[in-house]
């Protein structure tokens, strides 16, 4: 006879962020969707006040793949720092990457390519603009429907 769990399943993917410079517990953790960078500094360091500059870069949600550092004067926040986690560390997690939020040691991370073709991507990127998707880096020299099928599994659908 089948009985159901004792506690309920997870059916959404997990949150991780990487907690970085500043952080009592630096590391990747494990967050509940929905968020704010306000929230967890405000778990990390009870009774830390943040300075109106800070306070519209803890409001949005984080998202899986996320980086935070923060700087802290006494009891103070003064600055945050948002920013992903190096496409390797996404890759782990099993967080799926996208084409824009990529920098060139993040192309390098990937399978099939090397420093060369990494510039070029980045160059492209710089001159033409964001690519949207995995499918738009096409116009990139030295990239054809072969290698993006090959990197398909690690990037968003779509």
């Amino acid at each position: 006879e089948f009985l159901p769990p004792s506690s309920p399943v997870a059916t959404d993917p997990p949150i991780y962020i990487l907690l970085g410079k500043g952080f009592p517990e630096p590391g990747i953790h494990q967050i509940p969707d929905g968020i704010s960078p306000g929230c967890v500094i405000k778990m990390a360091f009870p009774g830390v006040s943040f300075e109106p500059l800070a306070i519209t870069r803890t409001t949005s949600s984080l998202s899986s793949g996320e980086a935070l550092d923060v700087v802290l004067e006494g009891s103070q926040l003064v600055e945050i720092k948002r920013y992903w986690m190096p496409a390797g560390m996404r890759m782990t997690l099993a967080v799926p990457l996208h084409p824009d939020r990529m920098d060139e040691d993040d192309w390098e991370a990937l399978p099939g390519i090397g420093k060369e073709l990494a510039r070029r991507i980045e160059e492209d990127r710089q001159i033409n603009g964001d690519f949207g998707f995995l499918r738009a880096l096409a116009r990139v020299r030295g990239i054809g429907d072969g290698l993006i099928s090959r990197l398909e599994p690690f990037f968003e659908e779509g």
